[in-house]
C-alpha cells in the first residue's frame, strides 16, 4: 500500500472544519486533478476522478489515513462533467451509498445522444479542422470512454440548477452555477469560511480553456463559451470569496487578484486573435495554428476552442463579423 502524508486544509475562520485534498493521478497531459474530502457528520466528496485503479487507490489510501473510508462518503458533489473529475462519480456512488448532486445538464447524468458526437465533429470540420486531425481525437475519445464508468448504478442523485444549499461535513455550499469551462460547470461556496470550491472556473496556475459545445436543445449550435465564463466570473467576483480550492493545482489564496489576472489575461489573448485577423487568418483552425503552433491532436482541438471563443468575443464587441453557417466558418474585420 502507497504511504501518504495526511494534512487537511484549513477553512479560512471554522478551525474544526476539516477538508482533505485528494490529488488524484490521470494519464493525460493536465496530470492530477483535484478532489475534496470534507468530513464531519455527513462526509462529503468533491469530485471523483477517473474509474482508474490508480486514482481509486489513491482516494482510499488517503482515506486510510484518516481512519475513514470510501464507506463513510454520503455525499459526492461534481463540479462539471469532464471525465477527469466524473469517471469514477456513479461507481463510487453505488460503492459508498452516497448520493451523487450535478447540474441537470451534466452529460453524467443525461448523456449526449450519438447524432452530438457528429455533429461536434462537422463543426470542427467547418472550423477549418483537417480530417485526419478529426480522426485521431475520435479516436482518443474512444479510448477515453474507457476511464468513465456510466454503467453503475447510483445510490441516488440531485439535479441541482444553481441556488441550491448543500449540508458537506462542516460546511453549508451554496451551488453556484457558472457556465464557460463547461454548459454544466457549477463552483460551490460556503458563505461563513469565505471558501470557494470552483472546479475547472478558476485556476492558480493557468487559465481556463472555453471549450466549444453543441447545444442539442438548440439545433446543435455552440454556446458562446467565452461569454458565458465572463458572466460567470462576475457571479464569483461578487461572492467575495477569500480561498479557493480548484480542480487543478495548488489551493488560491487570494481569490479576488487571480479574477482580475484572468480578465486582463482575457483582454491581452482578445487582441493577439484580433491582430491575426488582421493579418489574414481565414478560418478558426488556422488561427489557432498561427498562435499555438503544432501541437498534439488534443491540445490542437483545445486551440480551435479558444479561437471560436474569441470570435464569439470579439463579434459581440462589433470589431469582426463571423459567418457561422457557411461552407467553412470565415470572419472579416469591421
Amino acid at each position: 500500500m502507497l504511504s501518504f502524508c495526511v494534512n487537511y486544509l484549513k477553512a479560512m475562520t471554522s478551525p474544526d472544519v476539516k477538508i482533505l485534498k485528494l490529488e488524484l493521478p490521470t494519464p493525460y497531459p493536465v496530470g492530477d486533478i483535484n478532489a475534496y474530502f470534507i468530513d464531519g457528520p455527513e462526509p462529503c466528496l468533491i469530485d471523483a476522478g477517473l474509474f482508474f485503479k490508480k486514482s481509486l487507490q489513491t482516494i482510499s489510501d488517503q482515506l486510510a489515513g484518516l481512519d475513514r473510508g470510501l464507506k463513510d462518503i454520503r455525499r459526492i458533489i461534481i463540479t462539471h462533467d469532464h471525465i477527469d473529475h466524473v469517471g469514477a462519480a456513479l461507481y463510487l456512488s453505488q460503492e459508498c451509498k452516497a448520493v451523487v448532486f450535478a447540474h441537470e445538464k451534466s452529460e453524467l447524468l443525461a448523456p449526449w445522444p450519438e447524432e452530438a458526437r457528429e455533429q461536434l465533429y462537422q463543426f470542427l470540420f467547418r472550423c477549418g479542422a483537417p480530417k485526419k486531425l478529426l480522426d485521431e481525437n475520435l479516436e482518443a475519445f474512444k479510448s477515453a470512454q474507457k476511464l468513465v464508468n456510466l454503467k453503475a448504478k447510483p445510490f441516488g442523485v440531485e439535479r441541482l440548477k444553481g441556488g441550491e444549499k448543500i449540508s458537506a461535513g462542516g460546511l453549508s455550499l451554496e451551488a453556484i452555477y457558472t457556465p464557460g469551462h463547461s454548459p454544466d460547470h457549477l463552483c460551490f461556496f460556503d458563505a461563513e469560511t469565505r471558501s470557494l470550491f470552483c472546479g475547472d472556473m478558476i485556476l492558480g496556475e493557468i487559465t481556463p480553456n472555453p471549450l466549444i459545445n453543441l447545444d442539442p436543445t438548440d439545433d446543435y449550435r455552440h454556446t458562446p463559451s467565452l461569454l458565458n465564463y465572463l458572466d460567470s466570473l462576475k457571479k464569483i467576483e461578487a461572492l467575495h470569496a477569500v480561498i479557493g480550492y480548484p480542480g487543478h493545482g495548488p489551493t488560491i489564496n487570494d481569490v479576488s487578484s487571480l479574477i482580475a489576472a484572468n480578465k486582463i489575461f482575457i483582454e491581452e489573448r482578445k487582441k493577439l486573435f484580433l491582430s491575426k485577423i488582421s493579418a489574414g487568418s481565414k478560418t478558426p483552425y488556422q488561427m489557432a495554428q498561427q498562435i499555438f503552433g503544432n501541437l498534439d491532436a488534443m491540445n490542437q482541438l483545445l486551440g480551435i476552442s479558444e479561437a471560436v471563443a474569441y470570435l464569439d468575443l470579439l463579434e459581440i464587441e462589433s470589431k469582426i463579423t463571423v459567418d457561422w453557417n457557411g461552407e467553412f466558418i470565415g470572419f472579416k474585420l469591421n
